[in-house]
């Protein structure tokens, strides 16, 4: 960084160099780089904020000039001359709803640890080498999936601290804040390695949830607020819970063996579960809980590379709702069974359909006929993209008359008969998601690093870094995540 610290590029008093402004360095790119193009200088409102420079590294006199934009930032190597200026680019621009910004604070233990700046607060502090007592280092992360780091270096740790404000305060000015309910902690630090949750449903309309880990499960109480987690079932390797309130039953896939259990109603406020359990399926891969055709039904699937078994079993009642359950009056009655030639990734009930998710795309099954046809309509040269090897359905979500399919890739709208609706709309994901949740207009894709959010009707985005973040549940009303 020069002398002087990060400069105002309209600051005159700028060395004896060229004021480094807007149009000076859009002329540069232009005519020197093909960095232009994805930097959208041209675009209306487009501002550069700041310019400042950073060493290389700990040990190298080279400098890299750092030019924030209002909307992206980018590194470049400038030469001014009398005669010509030139720029060529060190690393390609980082939009900054995706940067990720750290810095390592010296200490007298000659250790330093990762400090998070606040808005990316959702991330968890971790270990850094030590460095030199004269390096105060900035690195800068790229989220996504061309994503990439770079460590510079500022001369002082004042340097260090007011290139992270500045940073900071442009990237509050760009982030679009969604009408989403803040978030709410449920507790922290309880679940460890040996009690790591890998599912949870919540229930008794949102008072409770029920928590699956690899050592048992574990009920929460939301309406008190201090309460501890309490083991309440002694199962290993739970990898996926649900529960049908209606019927009192609680499902538990583990050790890919799926059972359902009876749940006994102790009194208004309490319950216990059932000891009788029926296994319903061994070997299971996963189960989808849902309505169709009126009626609610369970699909295990038995998945493996070639082939996958479903099994669709129609929850009833054989003794009138309402009264305790011991667990010997509601159940799961095998409805359907069927085969398909190839791997599934997840299953989703339709109004009188069931769809599956494998590498051909999304396809529909009629449970009435067993009648199989692809979703897409393939004479749709609109959806071309989608039918292509490669990208990975992942969630299918119905939304009024038309259906937002989700993929690792992109997401976008086609209507009941496959053909592409909302043309305008294509959502590209800067991640590679393994999960979704809608919170209209929100969409949110869920990937290890971080959640994207994407605007259905206006395409804003929004990021969320987070450090193995996962979700564990979602419904219309909340959705329930955990990192670690």
């Amino acid at each position: 960084m020069n002398q002087d610290g990060i400069k105002n590029p309209n600051d005159e008093t700028m060395e004896s160099r060229p004021t480094a402004n807007l149009e000076t360095i859009r002329e540069l790119l232009q005519s020197q780089t093909s960095e232009a193009a994805d930097l959208k200088l041209n675009e209306d409102g487009r501002e550069l904020l700041f310019t400042g420079e950073l060493k290389a590294s700990s040990t190298d006199a080279s400098k890299i000039t750092v030019l924030l934009f209002d909307h992206a930032i980018l590194f470049a190597n400038i030469s001014w001359n009398q005669s010509s200026n030139k720029i060529e680019v060190y690393r390609r621009p980082i939009p900054l709803e995706l940067l990720f910004l750290s810095k390592t604070q010296q200490e007298d233990t000659h250790t330093s640890r990762l400090r998070r700046f606040s808005f990316l607060r959702f991330m968890k502090a971790s270990s850094a080498n030590t460095v030199s007592k004269e390096a105060w280092p900035i690195t800068f992360c790229h989220l996504g999936k061309t994503g990439f780091e770079l460590t510079l270096y500022a001369p002082g740790e004042a340097d260090q601290e007011k290139l992270m404000d500045i940073i900071g305060t442009a990237h509050e000015r760009l982030r679009v804040h969604p009408e989403i309910s803040n978030p709410s902690i449920i507790f922290t630090n309880f679940f460890g390695d040996s009690r790591k949750i890998n599912c949870a449903v919540p229930f008794d309309h949102g008072r409770k949830i029920l928590f699956g880990t690899d050592n048992g499960l574990y009920l929460s109480n939301r309406e008190k607020h201090d309460a501890v987690p309490e083991k309440v079932h002694d199962v290993q390797k739970i990898t996926q819970i649900d529960i049908l309130e209606e019927y009192n039953l609680l499902l538990i896939l583990s050790n890919n063996i799926l059972q359902s259990y009876p749940l006994v109603k102790l009194d208004f406020n309490d319950f216990s579960i059932g000891q009788n359990s029926k296994t319903l399926q061994k070997k299971c891969t996963f189960f989808k809980a849902g309505v169709c055709i009126g009626k609610y039904m369970v699909a295990c699937v038995k998945s493996g590379s070639l082939s996958t078994t479903i099994k669709v079993f129609e929850a009833s009642h054989t003794k009138p709702s309402g009264e305790s359950m011991d667990g010997g009056y509601n159940d799961l009655e095998l409805s359907r069974e069927f085969y398909i030639p190839k791997e599934t990734f997840s299953v989703h009930f339709l109004k009188s359909k069931i769809c599956v998710a494998s590498r051909q795309g999304f396809e529909v099954i009629s449970l009435e006929t067993l009648e199989t046809q692809m979703l897409l309509d393939e004479a749709d040269a609109s959806i071309e993209f989608a039918l292509k090897n490669g990208p990975r359905p992942i969630h299918i979500q119905r939304i009024d008359e038309e259906f937002l399919l989700n993929y690792t890739e992109f997401s976008f709208f086609v209507d009941r008969n496959g053909k592409r609706s909302r043309p305008e709309l294509r959502l590209d994901w800067n991640g590679s998601p393994q999960s979704f949740a809608l919170s209209y207009p929100w969409i949110f894709a869920f990937e290890p690093k971080f959640i994207e959010l994407r605007n259905l009707e206006t395409g804003a985005i929004h990021v969320m870094p987070y450090k193995n973040i996962r979700m564990l549940h979602c419904s219309s009303h909340e959705v329930c995540k955990t990192s670690f």
